[in-house]
């Protein structure tokens, strides 16, 4: 229980004593934590911004009801509109598909607005499963898409944060799509399938069943379009329309490249932390004839062991602290920099939230302190075996 106090007071002897070395030593630990941080972010925010650019591509694959007629490139993005429900048996046999990643459910129809302004198409998605229809949010509301939001098309007249009526049932505008010059996706108003189908006064916005007309399908890295087609040509009632092949093939290899990633990230972590782990062990060989005395004072094998590692870990959090407020101060000239060029290029770019940095800056501090403890902890171990005249008498070996 007196070791993280005790830990602290030889620590800020330490720093009288010789703040040249701990300000050399909290310095590395500082870049090393910026380092882990930043590399947890930018992956992380570069990630989510290709992966949004690739799904405002469409989806793979779409199922459609074998009597529509459909536009492929239109369908691939929010399906077909005035399509009928499809059999709700297809769903389950698809989740029983190897090859299928994501399946996105969706149920197009029209109804007649409460304003008299004729009928609108509107679109039930699953925001838990959706690829094509969130990636093309351009402006939204500051907080999360729940029951009883909608999503407006770019060519709707209706704002963010006003309100359209349906049989009794008023939405609220969550947010507005981007142009994709698709026309079903400028002129249509997205719902999940919980707000569409709530009953107010026995009246819902979408009467009858709540079976989706179109299937979006997303495919696993590897998977082929055809081994799909194949595995449900025994379906009279459904046709399959695939997208690109060409597309198929880039996402897939983007995708892949993304997740081959992490493994360059966790390479830069290992390296940063073995250079940690062996800076504080080469200080703890440094002070052996202080160790040696503070033996033969009493002090016990373990006790001693501790204490080094409370010392390091604590001046590792002090680094690692002012780590990551340079890591903020990198990401913001990230931002301002290679990030506009991003934006630029098309391609979607904008940091997680503030309350998901939490999780890489605490990671970054507890790996930080974790490391440099051992490195204090493991030598300090061993010299505490030798002999205390071996440890006293002098500084070399």
């Amino acid at each position: 229980m007196i070791l993280f106090p005790l830990g602290l007071r030889l620590l800020l002897q330490e720093v009288r004593r010789s703040p040249g070395r701990v300000f050399l030593l909290s310095s590395a630990v500082a870049v090393g934590a910026a380092s882990i941080f930043l590399s947890l972010v930018f992956r992380q925010t570069i990630q989510q911004g290709l992966e949004n650019s690739l799904n405002r591509l469409g989806a793979d694959l779409i199922i459609l009801p074998r009597s529509v007629t459909h536009h492929l490139t239109a369908a691939l993005l929010a399906g077909e509109p005035g399509a009928p429900p499809l059999d709700p048996a297809i769903v389950p046999l698809l989740r029983t598909l190897p090859g299928i990643e994501r399946i996105c459910p969706q149920r197009s129809f029209t109804v007649a607005s409460d304003e008299g302004h004729g009928e609108t198409e509107l679109v039930a998605f699953d925001p838990a499963h959706d690829i094509t229809v969130l990636p093309w949010v351009r402006e939204r509301l500051d907080r999360p898409f729940r029951t009883g939001d909608v999503i407006v098309g770019a060519r709707r007249p209706e704002s963010v944060g006003s309100a359209i009526s349906f049989r009794g049932h008023s939405l609220v505008v969550w947010g507005k799509l981007d142009l994709s010059g698709v026309g079903p996706m400028e002129r249509s108003i997205f719902g999940s399938f919980a707000t569409f189908t709530h009953s107010i006064a026995g009246e819902s916005i979408l009467n009858g069943p709540a079976d989706p007309s179109a299937l979006l399908i997303r495919l696993r890295p590897g998977a082929q379009a055809g081994a799909i087609r194949f595995a449900l040509a025994s379906q009279p009632s459904i046709q399959i329309a695939a997208g690109s092949g060409l597309g198929i093939q880039v996402r897939q290899a983007i995708r892949t490249i993304l997740a081959g990633s992490i493994i360059a990230t966790l390479t830069g972590l290992a390296m940063a932390g073995l250079l940690t782990l062996g800076v504080y062990a080469g200080v703890v060989m440094e002070r052996r004839s202080e160790l040696g005395l503070l033996l033969a004072m009493g002090l016990s094998r373990t006790g001693l062991s501790l204490w080094l590692a409370a010392e390091a870990a604590l001046c590792a959090l002090i680094g690692a602290f002012f780590g990551i407020l340079l890591g903020a101060a990198g990401l913001a000239l990230f931002a301002r920099s290679f990030g506009y060029l991003l934006i630029s290029r098309g391609i979607d770019f904008s940091f997680p939230p503030l309350t998901s940095l939490f999780l890489p800056a605490g990671l970054s501090l507890l790996l930080c302190s974790i490391v440099a403890g051992l490195g204090a902890l493991l030598p300090a171990w061993r010299l505490a075996g030798r002999e205390l005249y071996q440890l006293i008498r002098d500084n070399r070996e």
